[in-house]
């Protein structure tokens, strides 16, 4: 219960922010910055959400306290999902950041720059995504601007993936956070469809009940992402390498489409297993349908609905072991490379010159503790790593701010005064440590 207070508190922490933006809009006014993308940062970027644009990022969110400290401009975020943002960089056929934000068959068309104030905007300021360029990303993002102009990608953030549940024991007394402790092994056998029923005796050491309650008899309801996501990616990359000896049916591979993921250990998924297109979504059926159990963007699911229950995963929970800064150098990034649905990493074509496109690997945030990983020992351990990207060129007058908003993650005094990122948000800062880019080097990236 203790937990759950302090999730509530945190999120009237953020919609405190919320209540700000219009003290932010009336001290400053300025030509506006406009962008979009994953939902899993969205809070912290932007401090609050809607099904429309947020103008401007809310006081306490990353992008709202750049705008204060910088005296403008504001920041608009439409959540789009990481796809779409890809696809709107690109100005890829049908997409335009002057389309309006909304869904046409879970397709966002648009960031709504007219509604923002910018009628003059051909193309957008930054996206976010929760995971590198693809190669037919990049391709796009080429066929779509003039010869040899290129995208900018820099990692600024790491969101952590909670396994969300709804369980009620056997008094009809609803399991909380506190009860929950999942080992790998566990959430191999739950995602491998191995393990189907709550009272399996393989999961009996994940719940700390209060004496005379017990874990019903209930079948285990699945919930997984129907959209290929960042969030799939990163809870495969996760499981591909804790699972190989615990999976009699075959093993996971890293893909952003859970139905490729399951089919290598699966004959066919499971009818009490439910697709949801969306973090939204999937928060929601997890919510809704009893005895549920899936995968969500902690920060967004949170602020969503404070009241959900998240597992501690290996004994380190997604908020009060998650969010201190992580270190990324030099040994932890790959340039001019992109990333498939199965995680691999491989060489752009044609190859920008530049060291304006950088990547972590996932196998560097797969497994916390491991030789080479980010993540220390006792971090929780399933994430994403969160990337901004701009455009090489065309910046125009939006330069500088461009520049600057590009740079906010890695300028300390900018995250001093940022609440909705770091401990208790399941969003954490990175370091850069020796050998790592500069903010500088994000800045200079961009040109006119």
């Amino acid at each position: 219960m203790n937990r759950k207070s302090s999730k509530i508190g945190q999120y009237a922490k953020w919609m405190m922010g919320a209540l700000a933006l219009a003290v932010v809009s009336v001290c400053h006014a300025g030509t506006a910055l406009v962008g979009g993308g994953a939902t899993m940062p969205a809070y912290g970027y932007a401090g609050f959400s809607s099904s429309n644009p947020i103008y401007p990022a809310g006081s306490g969110s990353l992008f709202g306290e750049f705008t204060l400290l910088a005296g403008g401009p504001s920041v608009s975020y439409c959540e789009t999902g990481d796809g779409d943002a890809m696809n709107l960089l690109a100005k890829a056929p049908g997409f335009s950041v002057q389309n309006s934000c909304t869904s046409t068959g879970g397709i966002y068309h648009g960031l709504d720059a007219a509604g923002a104030g910018r009628t003059d905007l051909l193309q957008p300021n930054y996206i976010s995504s929760a995971y590198g360029m693809s190669q037919a990303n990049f391709s796009a993002y080429i066929a779509g601007h003039a010869s040899g102009a290129y995208p900018t990608q820099f990692p600024a953030l790491v969101g952590a993936i909670a396994i969300a549940f709804n369980l009620v024991d056997s008094s009809g007394t609803e399991v909380v956070a506190s009860e929950v402790n999942f080992s790998d092994a566990q959430l191999c056998e739950i995602f491998s469809g191995n393990v189907t029923n709550w009272n399996d005796a393989s999961l009996a050491s994940a719940f700390t009940l209060p004496t005379g309650h017990a874990i019903p008899s209930t079948p285990i309801n699945v919930q997984y992402r129907a959209d290929a996501t960042g969030t799939t990616l990163s809870l495969s990359n996760h499981l591909v390498n804790v699972c190989a000896s615990v999976i009699t049916n075959g093993h996971f591979v890293i893909d952003q489409a859970f139905t490729n993921v399951v089919a290598n250990v699966l004959p066919a998924i499971p009818s009490n297993w439910t697709a949801s297109s969306g973090n939204r979504a999937l928060a929601t059926a997890v919510e809704s349908i009893a005895g549920s159990i899936g995968y969500v963007e902690t920060n967004n699911a949170m602020a969503l609905n404070p009241s959900m229950q998240f597992a501690d995963v290996n004994g380190s929970s997604p908020l009060t072991n998650f969010g201190s800064p992580l270190t990324i150098t030099s040994a932890d990034l790959v340039f001019n490379k992109a990333v498939g649905a199965d995680g691999t990493v491989s060489t752009l074509s044609p190859a920008p010159t530049t060291q304006c496109i950088a990547l972590v690997p996932p196998a560097d945030y797969a497994v916390a503790g491991v030789g080479g990983s980010i993540l220390p020992s006792g971090t929780y351990p399933i994430v994403s790593v969160l990337y901004l990207l701009g455009n090489a060129d065309g910046n125009g007058a939006d330069l500088t701010s461009t520049r600057g908003l590009l740079e906010s993650p890695y300028n300390a005094t900018l995250r001093s005064s940022v609440t909705m990122i770091g401990p208790g948000t399941g969003l954490a800062f990175l370091t850069l440590g020796r050998g790592a880019f500069t903010a500088a080097q994000v800045g200079t990236c961009l040109v006119n």
